[in-house]
């Protein structure tokens, strides 16, 4: 059955690579026709200055210059200054064009650098996968890992509220000392935070470029500058970032534990809990509703005075099993594992 499901997922990958390659090319046909038309047009303007020039040239050349040559002069003279501010109109059009294409054409590149980076980073499960002696962990029961206490007596019928709910693994408890652990955020999280800030900015970037040239080479005055491109780059850009800066900094709990110090430090207050307050540590299956269900997986603190804490929730069943271990045996409390 696997096969029938990589060769779905490279039919569908396929599908939407060609559909984008298509739509790329009718855009670059699309942007590449009326550029060739302005230009024509364009030259078409300035071969008739020329022609303005010219005759004027020509004209004021006579040894002599009767009435009518100078009535001649003065309406070719009118003519061709009509014929400037039309040129300075068609070019400053060709310049917007220029603009709007390069702007286009980086923002699209740089989507596609987010899109393929994320998509990356979600084939790979960067982060999440499992190292041998987790790998170990998983393989063998609970009673035989070494070091591990359990006490299913232990098990606490509430649930501690959760900071959010997902379907994916949004972070894992790794050492990041001999003697501390911490909840990080997950290779996939990292990438769909990333990919929203960066994938709207192409065009921004395209904006400050032509901003910085404007002010800085071409010393143009800040009341004649151009603001409707920056500020639909703005528009778009604004929004996105927000969200990627909420899911880096905000989808996981960043809680701490301390072996030297002997405390859990908690992100919510901060709040801090000292190890000898911490009864057991369980392991919970949360069913999580709304347009669609899917099951979380939970570690939960028990806590001598009744209460439970959530450490770490998200819908990784195998990562939070294995963490929950790992946390158990670094605080050296049982495990509360009924549920697995």
């Amino acid at each position: 059955m696997k096969w029938i499901y990589r060769l779905l997922i490279a039919a569908f990958i396929a599908l939407v690579v060609g559909g984008a390659v298509s739509t790329a090319q009718d855009h670059w046909r699309m942007h590449q026709d009326a550029m060739i038309r302005m230009q024509e047009n364009l030259l078409k303007q300035q071969q008739k200055q020329q022609e303005l020039s010219n005759r004027i040239a020509q004209t004021r050349a006579k040894p002599t210059l009767s009435d009518h040559d100078r009535w001649l002069i003065a309406h070719l003279e009118k003519a061709r200054a009509g014929l400037d501010k039309i040129l300075v109109t068609q070019q400053s059009g060709v310049s917007r064009l220029q603009r709007s294409f390069l702007r286009t054409w980086v923002g699209n590149l740089v989507l596609f650098i987010a899109l393929a980076g994320l998509g990356l980073g979600i084939v790979t499960r960067s982060g999440n996968a499992l190292n041998k002696e987790e790998q170990r962990w998983l393989a063998s029961r609970p009673e035989d890992i070494p070091s591990l206490r359990l006490d299913p007596g232990a098990h606490r019928n509430a649930t501690a509220p959760t900071r959010n709910a997902s379907n994916f693994v949004t972070g894992r408890i790794r050492a990041v000392k001999a003697d501390r652990l911490q909840v990080k955020r997950s290779g996939i999280l990292s990438a769909m935070g990333l990919s929203f800030i960066i994938a709207p900015q192409g065009g921004l970037i395209v904006e400050l470029y032509f901003l910085y040239d404007a002010l800085m080479v071409a010393h143009t005055p800040f009341q004649q500058l151009e603001w409707g491109g920056m500020m639909q780059s703005l528009m778009l850009s604004i929004p996105f970032t927000l969200v990627g800066l909420y899911l880096l900094a905000s989808s996981t709990s960043q809680a701490s534990i301390n072996r030297r110090e002997q405390i859990i430090t908690l992100p919510d207050g901060p709040r801090t809990i000292a190890f000898r307050d911490v009864e057991s540590i369980q392991l919970n299956q949360i069913l999580s509703t709304g347009e669609r269900s899917y099951l979380n997986s939970q570690i939960q603190l028990n806590l001598n005075n009744g209460e439970v804490l959530s450490l770490l929730s998200h819908g990784g069943k195998e990562q939070i099993y294995v963490d929950l271990i790992r946390t158990a045996l670094f605080m050296d409390k049982p495990a509360v594992l009924s549920h697995h």
